[in-house]
């Protein structure tokens, strides 16, 4: 007798559903995209104890007759797809027919739905896959669904479920993303009878952020208008030179209303951003992509989480073009709005900065007897990066580091420490760039035992080396001769200079090519560079200003960090606990 057997139907059901559904937060996100698809224009999720035990999902969708609501049922059942020709041009969300049978065999499962018009809708209890009672039901248009004991009749795969927290914090991000893919739509969270979110439906992109995450989430983007670059069409909001994460929690990528992890659009995302962005962070950001259906595969995975795209590549140099284009019109506006330089230097503070605290009366008065300047005129977008000169008053330094400047909309602070690495590494780079670079020739080379790692690496970037003023040559086995170095590293000791910039870019930016190496070889050779003190005075901070702005990215260092940071009056106000 053979040893191979046809599984029973109720074992194969659950394991598909150990493929679709992994935690409550699969549910809801397989229940919601269903509600989707039927048209749905609101959307209510509740959960109990973190899902597991009791998790529903009600629309305002089309609803089902009674046969289509007992064949939603079966494995394979669906109204998307009719032949295999229509896996290549998928539209909708759901359309594999797993996702519903899949939940009912590992749960207590209630289904009611109501087509529009008709006088009575229809109830379908289930039971671990096992229908127990079919009936007419009085529900509204629409169709509601619970998902009790979750994994009861699977112990193995329940005891792998987290603690309620856990399970809870995933049916809230999934709702979040969910939501957020379809700010036209109306949602509501119910979580263990308190209502989480009222989500009403949004005018634009930015509202349903404000409303989703929060305010300062929101602050911290800007538009990327409708962008077309070979048939592929981006949209969405951008994170502000400045504002980055540790991870990738704050990027939320769609590809036709479809959430998806793809390295395709991540890798190009940060390439775009380049030196704003420190390494190993990330920019948040909120991108939707619109491709031909034919250009994405999204049946790669059994959760539909990642997609093939057929031309990656095209994918890739869409996403880099979009948010080079987005980050540079950001730049000249925000340049246009608020790279402003000392119309007129305000009065220094009238006491010299000490560990002492200053009196209030002090700090009151001084203020009090500040002239009030004019309101700036508009502005036009400047045609070159150096701005037109503005009203940014220079306050005084503090802490050695920081120069403290104000102007009609509140104080600033700017980095000078910051600002110069920024203002030496685009001149840097420019000058490898042209070849250009100078190298300040040792009295005597200095010879360095290097890893063969770092011997080859150097050997295959001798010239970009040369074109930083660093000149390498290999000498002997595992050591090269060091003859010069950059004038600004003069006082630094050439084998530690080398040495850094060889696994700054080895590990950052040698793979994107020869531009990559450049950078990194720039930002490497900034960051030894000695620095001057801050500002003392305003002609001292207007030059400084004067050649940040003239920078392409003013407004972070070669890592990322930002040069200034500016507190509105409205933020000081709210500090001190007042209205205005």
């Amino acid at each position: 007798m053979g040893r191979i057997r046809l599984l029973s139907d109720e074992v194969a059901s659950q394991v598909a559903a150990g493929e679709v559904v992994e935690r409550p937060a699969s549910v809801l996100k397989e229940l919601v995209e269903n509600s989707l698809d039927a048209g749905a224009t609101r959307i209510d999720v509740e959960y109990h104890r973190g899902g597991d035990k009791f998790l529903a999902v009600t629309d305002d969708g089309r609803g089902m007759d009674r046969e289509d609501a007992l064949l939603c049922l079966e494995r394979h059942a669906t109204s998307k797809i009719r032949t295999g020709r229509d896996l290549a041009t998928v539209g909708t969300f759901g359309f594999r027919g797993e996702a519903v049978p899949s939940i009912a065999s590992v749960s207590r499962f209630r289904l009611v739905t109501r087509e529009p018009g008709a006088a009575a809708g229809i109830e379908v209890l289930v039971n671990g896959g096992k229908i127990e009672s079919v009936r007419e039901s009085g529900e509204a248009q629409g169709t509601h669904i619970e998902v009790r004991s979750l994994f009861f009749n699977l112990p193995a795969r329940r005891k792998f479920l987290r603690g309620e927290r856990t399970e809870a914090a995933h049916i809230d991000h999934h709702f979040q993303v969910l939501a957020l893919a379809h700010p036209a739509l109306r949602f509501s969270l119910t979580r263990d009878s308190r209502q989480a979110f009222l989500l009403a439906a949004a005018p634009d992109l930015p509202a349903r952020l404000r409303d989703l995450l929060g305010a300062e989430f929101a602050s911290q983007l800007f538009p990327l208008d409708a962008f077309t670059h070979n048939g592929i069409t981006l949209r969405g909001m951008l994170g502000r030179p400045g504002h980055c994460r540790s991870d990738r929690s704050g990027q939320y990528v769609f590809v036709n209303g479809r959430a998806i992890h793809s390295s395709a659009i991540w890798q190009p995302l940060r390439e775009a951003y380049g030196t704003a962005l420190p390494r190993g962070m990330h920019a948040p950001a909120v991108l939707f992509l619109d491709v031909d259906p034919e250009w994405v595969d999204c049946n790669v995975h059994p959760a539909k989480r990642e997609v093939r795209f057929r031309d990656a590549i095209a994918i890739r140099e869409a996403v880099r073009c979009a948010v080079e284009s987005a980050l540079a019109r950001q730049r000249q506006a925000s340049m246009a709005v608020t790279a402003r330089v000392f119309a007129e230097p305000a009065r220094p503070l009238p006491v010299a900065l000490t560990s002492e605290p200053l009196p209030v009366e002090s700090i009151v008065a001084h203020f009090q007897s500040l002239p009030v300047a004019a309101p700036a005129p508009e502005l036009p977008i400047p045609e070159v990066h150096r701005p037109a000169p503005g009203r940014f008053r220079f306050i005084g330094a503090l802490a050695a580091r920081y120069a403290l400047l104000e102007d009609d909309a509140g104080l600033v602070l700017l980095d000078h420490r910051a600002a110069r690495e920024r203002i030496l590494f685009e001149q840097l780079l420019r000058r490898i760039e042209r070849r250009e670079a100078v190298s300040q020739r040792l009295l005597l080379p200095v010879i360095a035992e290097v890893a063969p790692r770092d011997l080859a690496w150097m050997r295959e970037h001798a010239r970009l080396l040369a074109g930083a003023g660093l000149l390498v040559e290999p000498f002997g086995a595992g050591t090269v001769k060091i003859d010069g170095v950059p004038p600004m590293l003069a006082h630094c000791d050439p084998r530690e200079i080398l040495l850094r910039v060889a696994d700054d870019c080895r590990a950052g930016g040698a793979r994107g090519g020869a531009r990559a190496a450049e950078e990194s070889i720039a930002r490497s050779v900034c960051r030894s560079a000695l620095t001057g003190p801050a500002p003392a005075d305003a002609a001292t901070a207007r030059e400084l200003l004067d050649e940040l702005m003239a920078c392409e990215l003013p407004y972070a260092c070669p890592n990322g960090h930002p040069t200034m940071i500016h507190f509105a009056h409205s933020e000081l106000a709210r500090k001190f606990g007042r209205q205005g």
